[in-house]
């Protein structure tokens, strides 16, 4: 009877020690997760010198993250983030009234810092060498600071545009 007791008891002790070990590990961000923390009010210097603002917030019950852009030298410009599978879509809507899609593949780690979206397709451009963004990398520093690098295509030329965004305090 003893050895029944003793082996119930290592059996209990093991099934605690196994049920332990198998509880579900803490789930690394995925890369829409990580761009939600950039949900928020930011600014940069403009190419004029003026500042440009950059507003972040969620939307369509928290599947879609719209940035708003304003500067005092150009029309609004609007793009929006989703989840895409794995890895992330967006749709910039640009002052150049074209709308280029573009897709940043998943990335394997938890705290993701770069984003790097590939021209994929584009609605309402007037011919193929008409000015169009074809390329962005978001790069997040840290919770205050992050940089869009653009991409802008204009007969079969690339001009780079880097912009260098810090959070607004309020």
């Amino acid at each position: 009877m003893r050895k029944a007791v003793l082996w119930l008891g290592l059996g209990i002790i093991a099934l605690g020690w196994f049920a332990g070990r198998a509880r579900p590990q803490a789930q690394p961000l995925s890369g829409f997760d990580r761009l939600k923390t950039l949900v928020g009010t930011w600014e940069a210097p403009g190419p004029q010198g003026k500042p440009l603002t950059s507003t972040i917030r969620l939307v369509s019950n928290g599947t879609a993250l719209e940035e708003i852009s304003q500067s005092a030298e150009d029309d609004q410009m609007v793009t929006l983030y989703t989840p895409n599978g794995k890895g992330l879509a967006m749709t910039h809507y640009c002052a150049a009234g074209n709308q280029p899609r573009m897709e940043a593949p998943a990335v394997a780690t938890g705290d993701q810092k770069e984003f790097d979206f590939s021209l994929t397709g584009i609605a309402n451009l007037a011919n193929p060498s008409a000015g169009h963004m074809r390329h962005l990398l978001i790069q997040i520093a840290d919770d205050d600071h992050f940089t869009e690098k653009w991409t802008w295509r204009e007969n079969g030329k690339d001009q780079f545009h880097t912009i260098h965004f810090k959070r607004t305090k309020s």
